[in-house]
């Protein structure tokens, strides 16, 4: 059993101090003194001094044991070293005068994590550390208990692209988590955005009690005027002293985030556990008598919520992290894994180690999830790829919601060019096969669509010419007459016929278009090397850019192109995004679906290197390389003597040698046949009589086709 201390307040504002050994009045002035020395050595400080920390963790132990020794001797006799310290009474009460509601808020101030018994501190203990847990908030809901299956936790990364903000090292903390639980299972879900919008799109996505942990990392602030004023958007206001976290807005601005912000992202469905993974999130504020965000969550519904109470370091965060998932991943409780965590952190040399806090509800939760070896214990499961694309012909399949890993800041640039307000009519998004840049353009469109529900989407694919591009304009615009005459207006030339069509669209119709050219490098010959495209496509490109420049239109435009030369392109005023390869954090996302074996072989490695980045080559080789009947090793030698842009074909040649006589001609007579293949036709085709079933991938197979 815990230790429990429970503080009580009598109908005199007077307070007391409960436990299983009896209970004591407490002295308002020397509680207040206690409060305000705290506050002069401890949260005012910008660095640790140890005397001071010994000192004051002295007083605070001697004060809560009195001479009744009541710690003293619940240390000895107690087999659980957690110290409950319960602050219900205290942080609910109404109506008390100024003094008494300070000290009464205080005490959820006071740095228990210090505690000493003059040999040293009590959570620095090896066999048994103690833990101070303060309990904020009564409720007899149920929540759910241990689960028989992996840990799952949805990560939310912050940080601003804004030079009042320093970047913090949220990948390194990502990829920590990651390797602390190789060796377990995690269902890791990340939040790409760092937007609390998108956030909660995310959390409606999934099923209420789905996720078990949620886990925030970014810059936290206590908010003044005088500080932090200029940090707000125009006409927003915030009261001072109260407590914000960090965030970006859908185009990467920063944003204030409070906590009935997180409570609207969640409505209701809080993970058991929240981790405030940034600066003053546990501090109580203005001198203890404003709630931390860690108590202010608990009270808005969160079971139990991790905060610090300084600002902390950046490598800190990351140690702990990295220890409080590597204990919870194995079945531990959740106040084992924050020891674990403190631990970790006094071996590490943190010197602010005593910074973490734990607030909770009194709820019973303590362990999330069963260890690895549990029996009947459910295995990972992943979300299946989504059959989602960029068009409505569904011939460009694109990575869906869930699968869409980095691409932050492109995705924010991007979103910028494409708002209302914007100088520039669009983008033009470039970067080799494999990058990802019509799923890019697929989220972009989501993002313009899901702010402006208005927006008509039309994608056209590859060769641009007039007829194609009018046809499919008239065809989206059918069912308003005087669209499709203007597009054909025989004597009014392409740009003016766009014109006239841009402002039949928006100003009568209200209905604006998003104009996608995808696998635009298909209009660009590259025998020469000048890169220039088609006389006829700069033409039709020019005449929609000059178009949407001269309406000041709403309508925007995306181009997906592999290559980028801006001398060739016609005048514009688009945006151009180059796209680079994935970054190593990212790349490990995308693995780390795949089952604990395949990522621990000594080939993946090389995967990656041959991968370099290219998310699609990666995707692709993860699959090609588990396929039956393929020489592993020999396939990896030639692909790392081979220049990237042949590699995709090499990858189709080794699928092609694989395939059965009978499959190879079934192949030939479709290629005489210049129509796109879906996966569908690829499992049609698994399932022929002449053919082993279930010996081939369909996805694989419809790559080839």
């Amino acid at each position: 059993m815990p230790l429990n201390f429970t503080f009580a307040l009598s109908q005199q504002q007077t307070f007391e101090l409960r436990c299983d050994y009896g209970s004591r009045r407490l002295d308002k002035a020397e509680l207040a003194a206690l409060i305000d020395l705290c506050e002069q050595n401890y949260y005012a400080q910008q660095r640790d001094h140890l005397p001071y920390l010994t000192q004051l963790g002295r007083q605070l132990y001697q004060w809560l044991d009195g001479k009744e020794v009541w710690l003293r001797k619940a240390l000895d006799e107690a087999d659980e070293q957690t110290i409950n310290l319960d602050l219900i009474q205290t942080s609910e009460a109404q109506g008390l005068n100024p003094e008494t509601e300070r000290i009464a808020l205080g005490l959820a101030h006071l740095p228990w994590e210090l505690l000493h018994d003059g040999a040293g501190f009590l959570i620095e203990r090896q066999n048994l550390s103690v833990l101070p847990v303060r309990s904020v908030q009564q409720r007899q809901t149920q929540v759910i208990g241990v689960q028989n299956r992996p840990l799952r936790l949805l990560f939310m990364a912050t940080s601003p692209e804004d030079p009042r903000v320093p970047p913090l090292g949220f990948e390194q903390e990502e990829a920590n988590i990651l390797q602390a639980t190789k060796d377990q299972t995690l269902a890791l879900i990340v939040e790409e955005s760092g937007s609390v919008a998108e956030l909660a799109n995310l959390v409606k996505s999934y099923p209420e009690d789905y996720f078990d942990v949620f886990h925030l990392t970014g810059h936290g602030i206590i908010y003044t005027k005088k500080d932090y004023g200029s940090l707000l958007s125009t006409g927003a206001t915030l009261p001072d002293n109260t407590p914000c976290f960090i965030t970006e807005d859908e185009v990467g601005n920063m944003q204030l985030t409070t906590v009935n912000d997180l409570a609207k992202a969640f409505r209701g469905r809080w993970p058991r556990v929240t981790f405030l993974s940034g600066c003053h999130t546990g501090q109580v504020s203005n001198k203890g008598t404003v709630p931390s965000m860690a108590q202010a969550l608990v009270k808005a519904g969160a079971g139990i919520v991790l905060g610090w109470a300084r600002p902390v370091y950046d490598r800190t965060g990351i140690v702990a992290a990295q220890a409080f998932y590597q204990a919870l991943v194995t079945g531990a409780t959740v106040e084992e894994a924050v020891k674990a965590a403190q631990q970790e952190m006094i071996e590490k040399e943190c010197t602010d180690w005593h910074l973490l806090r734990m607030y909770r509800d009194t709820r019973p939760i303590a362990e999330l999830v069963t260890p690895l070896r549990t029996r009947n214990r459910e295995k990972l499961k992943f979300t299946p790829s989504e059959q989602e694309f960029l068009d409505e012909n569904n011939q460009v399949k694109v990575a869906s919601q869930f699968e869409f890993v980095g691409r932050r800041r492109p995705l924010q640039r991007c979103l910028k060019a494409l708002q209302e307000t914007s100088d520039q009519i669009g983008v033009f998004i470039a970067g080799m096969g494999g990058l990802g840049k019509s799923t890019l353009a697929a989220r972009l469109c989501t993002r313009v669509q899901m702010q402006r529900s208005n927006f008509v989407r039309v994608v056209v694919i590859g060769p641009l010419d007039e007829i194609g591009l009018l046809t499919k304009l008239s065809n989206k615009f059918e069912r308003f007459a005087d669209v499709p005459a203007l597009l054909n207006e025989p004597k009014v030339s392409l740009k003016g016929r766009l014109q006239n069509f841009f402002e039949a669209i928006e100003n009568e119709h209200k209905q604006p278009l998003l104009l996608v050219l995808d696998d635009f490098e298909q209009n660009i010959p590259v025998k020469d090397g000048s890169l220039r495209m088609t006389a006829e496509a700069y033409e039709i490109l020019g005449a929609i850019c000059g178009a949407l420049e001269e309406n000041g239109a709403e309508s925007r435009l995306i181009v997906t192109c592999r290559y980028l030369k801006e001398d060739t392109l016609p005048p514009h005023r688009l945006h151009l995004e180059s796209l680079a390869a994935m970054s190593s954090s990212d790349i490990d996302k995308i693995c780390f679906p795949l089952d604990k074996e395949v990522r621990q072989q000594l080939r993946t490695q090389r995967i990656i290197y041959i991968a370099d980045g290219n998310p699609r080559l990666l995707k692709w080789l993860l699959e090609v390389i588990q396929q039956p009947g393929i020489a592993a090793d020999e396939l990896l030698n030639r692909l790392e003597a081979t220049e990237q842009k042949f590699r995709e074909d090499i990858l189709a040649q080794t699928l092609l040698d694989t395939l059965e006589p009978e499959e190879r001609k079934f192949l030939t007579r479709l290629s005489v046949f210049h129509l796109p293949v879906t996966e569908e036709i690829g499992g049609l085709f698994l399932r022929l009589p002449t053919l082993t079933p279930g010996t081939r991938s369909p996805r694989l197979i419809a790559k080839v086709l």
